[in-house]
């Protein structure tokens, strides 16, 4: 009798304990489809726990680049229902580009917790994504970006060419009432005008890149002329060069004509050196002169001095391993730290100060302090727990199948973003690749319309002609006949036969 009472005040300690340990707390996390090859599409999944019993309102943060293509999620509003386990999927998979190893970001999802009242934010793990070369090799679809919070809903898509040049086609909507009154004279979006408007507006941004880069590149040369031109740039750079030094390299950052950050690089055989700092309105600030040599030479002073060795025995005598040196170079005295670690992942460090004729100073050791002995506490309440668990979920239904939500993007306001990426693809001497990035524009209209997935031209003709007029049917037809001709080596595309590509695409998607 007194054992079960004993038992019994353990149990309402360890439940009390449990519930005051752990508050109810949404959880997420990422998953992706595996077994992966260039040209296959790769499709995000957010699942979430939900332990409210109760629809959540939240908002997801969620970046998913994978080389030139991805998906950007700003701000994207969602309920959750009143299940316990919800998937929420993106209806835009990301094309496989090229193969290599990526990593996609955390998922960040902000709440206000129904019990607490207080805003909260969780995050999913990062998801590593591992592409193998497939038969074909990925088109590049851009990154696109969505916002869609408080009434604001936006989406734009940016490619980047070889030549770095970025190209952005943004398209979106807000919902504050202020366009009103403004749309009796509104052209239609792929009317010619607008067309021609908006070439005009892009040949302008290349023109203001073009000025802007030749501005910078004024402002480049003029600080590096005032650099060079310092009395204590070039005592420093003498110095460098009667020690057998030559000029390897040069990093100037300008912020305007007489201010920015700069590190002249410097070689000698297998050594290296490098003058860093930064000038300030014309004058020099943190000027300082770094080299191999030196380094190794205030090495050689740390580790022959009789208190470090002693530190670095006791480290090794303990098991640890010396993992890295760090010493942050200045003039007269100098800082450094060596790190250790062992098997266990315990982490330690001998730090100090070193002169340049070899004192040390400030020197001491840190190691991790011996950790409370949890694993005692848990194999005691251990038993306690399983008897608790086993009578609470032994009679429990069986766990509830996720519910998938599926978050919608338009198809046909996607296909004609991707036929105007398509254009400026053209433009910018990617051809081929325009002609590609119109054939699948239309073929992804017909995947999100009418459930049409990985056919062949002819097969989605075939598919179409029992619910579409004889003139649809004939503009998919010399489309996708005209995008096809470029698979042929001896097809050289020209603008007059592109032309009539977006025309086509255009009459279909609209």
């Amino acid at each position: 009798m007194k054992r079960s009472k004993i038992v019994l005040i353990l149990l309402c300690f360890l439940i009390l304990f449990s519930g005051t340990a752990s508050a109810k707390q949404l959880t997420v996390k990422k998953v992706t489809n595996t077994d992966i090859k260039t040209g296959d599409s790769v499709n995000i999944t957010l699942e979430f726990e939900n332990p409210f019993n109760k629809s959540i309102p939240i908002k997801i943060q969620d970046n998913n680049i994978l080389g030139n293509n991805g998906l950007e999620i700003q701000c994207y509003e969602y309920t959750l229902p009143n299940n316990p386990h919800t998937g929420v999927s993106y209806d835009f998979p990301i094309q496989a580009y090229s193969a290599g190893e990526f990593t996609l970001d955390p998922a960040t999802v902000t709440y206000t917790n129904p019990e607490t009242g207080t805003e909260e934010s969780v995050t999913s793990g990062p998801v590593r994504v591992s592409i193998k070369q497939g038969g074909t090799t990925g088109q590049q679809q851009g990154i696109t970006r969505i916002y869609n919070c408080g009434g604001v809903s936006m989406q734009s898509t940016s490619i980047s060419s070889s030549s770095s040049t970025s190209i952005s086609i943004s398209s979106g909507s807000q919902q504050a009432g202020q366009q009103a009154g403004q749309n009796n004279n509104q052209q239609p979006a792929n009317s010619p005008e607008n067309i021609q408007q908006s070439a005009q507006d892009m040949q302008n941004i290349k023109q203001e890149m073009e000025r802007q880069k030749q501005e910078q590149q004024k402002m480049e040369n003029e600080l590096k002329e005032r650099i060079e031109n310092n009395s204590d740039f070039q005592k420093l750079n003498e110095e460098l060069q009667k020690q057998g030094y030559a000029p390897a390299d040069r990093e100037v950052k300008p912020e305007s004509n007489d201010t920015g950050n700069f590190n002249y690089q410097y070689k000698k055989g297998e050594e290296s050196a490098n003058i860093s700092g930064r000038m300030n309105a014309g004058n020099m600030e943190n000027i300082t002169k770094q080299s191999t040599e030196d380094i190794k030479k205030l090495e050689q002073y740390i580790e022959s001095n009789e208190t470090f060795m002693k530190m670095n025995k006791t480290l090794s005598d303990k098991g640890y391993n010396l993992t890295g040196k760090n010493i942050d170079l200045k003039t007269n005295i100098s800082s450094f730290e060596y790190s250790y670690g062992d098997k266990q992942g315990k982490n330690a460090s001998i730090t100090g100060n070193v002169t340049d004729t070899g004192e040390i100073k400030d020197i001491s050791l840190k190691e991790p302090q011996a950790p409370f002995p949890y694993w005692i506490l848990a194999a005691l309440l251990m038993p306690l727990l399983g008897i608790y668990l086993y009578s609470k979920f032994r009679n429990n239904a069986k766990p509830v199948e996720p519910v998938k939500e599926i978050i919608y993007i338009d198809p046909k306001k996607n296909a004609l973003l991707m036929l105007e990426k398509a254009v400026e693809m053209f433009n910018n001497g990617m051809q081929r690749e325009a002609y590609l990035e119109a054939s699948h524009a239309v073929r992804s209209y017909f995947k999100g319309t009418s459930g049409i997935n990985e056919l062949t031209s002819d097969e989605i003709i075939t598919g179409i002609r029992g619910s579409k007029d004889e003139g649809y049917v004939r503009d998919a037809r010399e489309c996708f006949m005209l995008c096809d001709l470029v698979k042929f080596a001896k097809y050289e595309p020209n603008a007059e036969d592109f032309n009539r590509v977006i025309e086509y695409a255009r009459r279909i998607i609209v």
